[in-house]
């Protein structure tokens, strides 16, 4: 059994000089993130001078192949995979099962080293920046090796692989700045995310606790595409990785816009994102639903709507005690001093009539925010 402890960013070394006496076994790494504290291990399988298999632990053989299967080809029976593994003489061989799922064609030998490859990949990824220490058992605790000639991954051949992902990890900078940082939940925005798998899964796992490996490992995904999808997500103001900017974000006013014009809701969000936090609906209805769960500051209410027209709109605001005073411009494409007339009755503080240029829209807003109005 070797043991050995490993400074930051060491282990790329340990790996390539311990690979040329051509290992057969199991290496447990225990890396150690920022010096605070001690993480579960690693495992990397090596058989003859290759790697054939990586994870935080090696299960079982008849789970390897349920969970392999799942990854690779979720429409495979559970039955054929119980089949494969009954097929097989060795209780402990993985390779047998894979080989029989293989010969009655529910899996081929690339998909299933493709989904390994993957694996493999996502743990040194993780691995090779930080200190730890590692641990050499000579007991080979999986047999896993790949196509009908039985090869190995070579290490030099993944480095290779994980440069370029390194660059693809450097084209996310400075929106994300490693996979070590910690995604923070825009909650003001929730409400603007008509995807409800999306909205889901950010109320979920982005808790400012969690950092993108993390969240990975628990979904068993590739931190890669997490952060991608991340970086989406900050340049749609969901999510922030400054938590002094968490703050900001949640200490802006709000603003509603209501407006069933997707040109209209564009030029608003370009307008008004940079400085506050904006919600957007396309009719009244929607619009009742987002007043009634956020404090907002402003209402920009569209005259023409196709459920329920501006003016009726805002004398039923009126007509609730708790919106009695929230300021609502009543924005349009009608001119003239009837209309105007009527959104004072109605009960608007101001009538913007469309096209309007940012400035105006900055002013106006700026007037009645700045001037604490609200509810």
């Amino acid at each position: 059994m070797i043991q050995h402890q490993f400074k930051s960013k060491q282990l790329s070394i340990l790996l390539k000089n311990f690979i040329i006496k051509k290992p057969r076994g199991t290496l447990k790494i225990v890396p150690k993130v920022n010096d605070k504290s001690t993480e579960r291990p690693y495992t990397l399988v090596f058989n003859n001078g290759g790697i054939t298999y990586g994870g935080m632990n090696i299960p079982q053989r008849d789970e390897f192949a349920k969970i392999l299967v799942q990854k690779v080809n979720p429409k495979i029976s559970p039955v054929a995979v119980k089949v494969a593994t009954k097929k097989a003489t060795d209780p402990t061989s993985v390779r047998q099962v894979l080989n029989y799922l293989v010969h009655i064609r529910m899996l081929t030998w690339e998909q299933v080293e493709t989904c390994i490859r993957e694996q493999i990949l996502r743990v040194l990824e993780y691995l090779l920046p930080h200190s730890g220490s590692l641990q050499f058992n000579d007991t080979l605790e999986c047999d896993l090796c790949f196509g009908k000639d039985n090869h190995v991954m070579e290490l030099s051949s993944l480095i290779e692989s994980l440069k370029e992902r390194q660059q693809k990890w450097e084209a996310l900078t400075p929106t994300i700045p490693s996979a070590d940082a910690i995604p923070c939940l825009v909650t003001t925005t929730l409400p603007q995310i008509n995807k409800p798998a999306v909205r889901q899964h950010l109320e979920k796992w982005v808790d400012g606790k969690r950092s993108i490996t993390e969240i990975a490992q628990q979904l068993d995904k590739d931190p890669l595409s997490i952060a991608s999808f991340y970086a989406n997500g900050v340049q749609m103001g969901w999510i922030t990785f400054d938590r002094k900017t968490l703050i900001e974000y949640n200490n802006r006013p709000t603003i509603l816009s209501v407006d069933d014009s997707p040109i209209v809701q564009a030029t608003m969000k370009r307008i008004l994102s940079p400085r506050y936090n904006l919600l957007l609906a396309s009719g009244a209805l929607e619009a009742l639903n987002l007043l009634n769960q956020k404090p907002i500051s402003l209402l920009l209410l569209d005259l023409t709507m196709p459920d329920i027209d501006g003016l009726h709109m805002c004398k039923t605001l009126r007509s609730i005690p708790k919106f009695k005073h929230l300021p609502i411009v009543m924005i349009t494409a009608r001119d003239g001093l009837m209309n105007k007339i009527k959104g004072q009755i109605a009960g608007t503080n101001r009538y913007l009539t469309k096209p309007f240029d940012p400035e105006q829209l900055l002013n106006i807003v700026g007037q009645f925010v700045n001037q604490g109005h609200g509810y």
